[in-house]
């Protein structure tokens, strides 16, 4: 039970034959309009949504995960329909934060409305720095959009055109797929975009950062706690897994991207996620089951001696994240922490996060701000620099499409954020986020170019973005800037230090 709305982008012009192919597969699509009862998930699109069910979280109200994106709609509302009684007892800013959710799921859960919408987003330029929230990504973007769901089936079908795309691919397919419920579990081929991690500007494992990926994921719907004698203790629980292609061009073409990631919450006070990762197979490598269980099980990583590296299973990221509400003051403490490498069954060669997330409510504002601190090299006393997201076999590393599918900020990065997302006393929702820091540490410090989706020779900067969002009856309006003190790309991204852009949503 779930669904997919919409994002994506496209352009003003050269349709072609690729509108004829979207005007067929939308008729075909037309056979689902029948819709019976069926819950969607929400996708990372929505920034102050997302503030607004992390509020409920702390309140109590919400108990299930949070931190594994895309969030199943079926487990947000089976606690918000349990929990009247904590729910009355929410103080006027957490009631509008409850309203607003429950508006939202039941939206996007109606029984016999499939959902059309056109989206259309122009810019001055692509963009480069990407955080949880972001859905343009080119210059100008147009995408057509249906989705519907019956008891069993989701689908969601998106096709973009862009002008001027920086990957020189003008039509996209990201986040369609079709879904087939099967008792408390969800099957979907398709590409959806993940965030794995309690980041807000970033995470190390997955982000929004690259175009989602072609694949199978299969995810659980409801989170209810395990019933077994010890396992019930964990609490709430959730995971995904996932195994998709790597189809863009690479050092090794068609390797595959596998992922696996748990999620916990002993106490209501306390989410853990552990996450696995790892790029598998392509041409000229091992594809073979013994191959897939060596790589799920750890047992071939890092062997240690010339002779068995050639037959290495793959490039395997793996590691734990939190998010800890303090019962001191109205605060959340998260972190997290990600391995290259595993040594003793344990991941090693670690990059870190950790940020602190505030409530903030005023007489004219409603939400919550953030302070987080990423360091993209390692703790690894042997090689801390041109690790992360790098291989000896994959060479194209862990990067889809010229960017980290990882950190926003690519491997060995320091970066400062600093950030305020909510609600107007209007209902108009807006953004403000800072970031500082240092891209490609390494290079900047020695002067010789390493491997980087952003800056081979690495760069200091500044970047402060605003994003302004006003939600219609017939869709929203959105405008968003972004200043850059250096035009620290060198892949054709950035070609002015300001980023501008504005996009409309029309439903219909």
């Amino acid at each position: 039970m779930l669904i997919i709305d919409r994002s994506g982008g496209v352009s003003t012009g050269g349709f072609g034959n690729s509108c004829n192919k979207a005007v067929v597969l939308v008729l075909l699509l037309s056979f689902f309009s029948l819709c019976a009862k069926a819950e969607p998930w929400l996708d990372t699109g929505n920034a102050p949504l997302r503030a607004d069910i992390e509020r409920l979280s702390r309140a109590g109200v919400i108990q299930v995960p949070i931190n594994t994106w895309p969030l199943m709609w079926s487990a947000i509302l089976n606690d918000l329909e349990h929990r009247e009684s904590a729910a009355k007892a929410l103080s006027r800013e957490l009631q509008n934060s409850l309203a607003r959710v429950l508006r939202a799921g039941q939206r996007a859960t109606r029984v016999n409305h499939p959902h059309q919408s056109l989206a259309l987003s122009v810019a001055n330029q692509s963009q480069l720095l990407r955080q949880f929230g972001d859905s343009s990504r080119d210059e100008a973007q147009i995408t057509l959009s249906r989705s519907g769901m019956t008891e069993h089936l989701a689908y969601n079908l998106e096709i973009s055109r862009t002008a001027n795309p920086w990957d020189d691919e003008q039509t996209h397919y990201d986040n369609s797929y079709f879904g087939v419920v099967w008792g408390n579990w969800i099957a979907i081929v398709g590409n959806s975009e993940k965030w794995w991690g309690p980041g807000w500007n970033s995470n190390l494992i997955l982000s929004n950062n690259a175009r989602p990926t072609p694949g199978l994921t299969l995810q659980r719907n409801y989170s209810e706690p395990s019933q077994w004698p010890v396992l019930k203790h964990l609490g709430p629980w959730t995971t995904n897994l996932f195994i998709s292609k790597l189809d863009d061009k690479r050092h090794i073409n068609n390797a595959k991207l596998v992922g696996m990631s748990v999620g916990l919450r002993p106490l209501q006070s306390l989410e853990i996620n552990l996450r696995r990762s790892a790029q598998w197979g392509g041409e000229g490598r091992p594809q073979s089951a013994k191959s897939f269980f060596e790589l799920v099980t750890g047992l071939a990583d890092n062997c240690g001696h010339p002779s068995c590296k050639a037959d290495e299973p793959g490039n395997q990221l793996g590691g734990i994240d939190f998010r800890w509400d303090m019962p001191w003051f109205n605060a959340s403490l998260y972190g997290q922490r990600v391995g290259e490498d595993e040594a003793g069954g344990l991941p090693a060669k670690n990059a870190s996060q950790l940020g602190l997330q505030l409530s903030l409510q005023s007489d004219w504002f409603e939400g919550i701000g953030f302070i987080e601190y990423d360091d993209t090299s390692t703790n690894s006393s042997s090689q801390r620099y041109n690790v992360l997201y790098n291989h000896h076999i994959y060479h194209t590393g862990y990067r889809y499409q010229g960017r980290s599918i990882g950190s926003t900020w690519d491997n060995d990065s320091t970066v400062t954020s600093i950030g305020a997302i909510g609600y107007l006393n209007n209902g108009d929702s807006i953004e403000a986020r800072f970031s500082s820091g240092e891209l490609n540490v390494d290079s900047l410090d020695s002067g010789a170019p390493s491997r980087h989706s952003i800056t081979t020779e690495g760069s200091r900067f500044n970047s402060l973005s605003t994003k302004w969002q006003r939600a219609f009856e017939w869709g929203d309006l959105k405008i968003e800037g972004r200043y850059t003190d250096r035009l620290v790309d060198e892949f054709g991204r950035q070609e002015n230090k300001l980023r501008f852009a504005a996009s409309v949503d029309y439903n219909f």
